[in-house]
């Protein structure tokens, strides 16, 4: 009997319900936020590679955003290493109950800035969410503040998100791109 997708054949696959965030501990914490900014990252960084020939302006901004994310997932990694070694349990927003079930929209053909914003400031949000949570979970006062800082963040790049938009309404911007209200 042949293989199929390399699963032996006759064995049923048991999936597992996604863990509740209460069940996380300090170590399955920081390897879910290490998962969540290297997501983010490279979803902004296709983001900017589609959007830097019509919307320069908004592709400058991903792009920092990018290199943000970039240097929180360096951090966390960094701290992750210090305080549990090298190896780090594989925990995606998939596996714990609570995540929004993200869309992909960054590969669709036509991505229109008005989407794009409104998909970053939801992003941007709920991993705020997520480290204020965390924040509140964890007991280690290293990860605290880490998770602090990280919630700070990504508030700011929502309030830079939001000013570089009107920014650009401002400037006239056809009202089929404005961003979502």
């Amino acid at each position: 009997m042949p293989l199929v997708f390399g699963l032996f054949p006759n064995r049923s696959i048991k999936r597992s319900m996604p863990k509740s965030f209460t069940d996380l501990d300090e170590r399955e914490i920081l390897a879910l936020a290490i998962s969540l900014e290297e997501e983010d990252s490279r979803i902004y960084r296709d983001f900017t590679e589609r959007m830097k020939e019509k919307n320069p302006e908004i592709a400058s901004v991903l792009q920092s955003m990018y290199e943000e994310e970039s240097s929180h997932h360096e951090r966390l990694a960094e701290l992750y290493q210090l305080r549990f070694g090298d190896h780090m349990p594989l925990v995606r927003r998939q596996d714990v109950k609570g995540f929004t079930k993200r869309k992909p929209i960054w590969l669709n053909r036509m991505l229109r800035p008005r989407r794009v914003i409104g998909e970053v400031m939801g992003m941007e949000a709920e991993t705020r969410r997520f480290y204020r949570d965390a924040f509140n979970k964890v007991k280690s006062a290293e990860i605290r503040k880490l998770l602090g800082e990280l919630a700070d963040a990504e508030e700011d790049h929502q309030d830079l998100l939001v000013q570089k938009w009107k920014e650009k309404k401002k400037s006239g911007v056809p009202p089929e791109e404005q961003a979502p209200k």
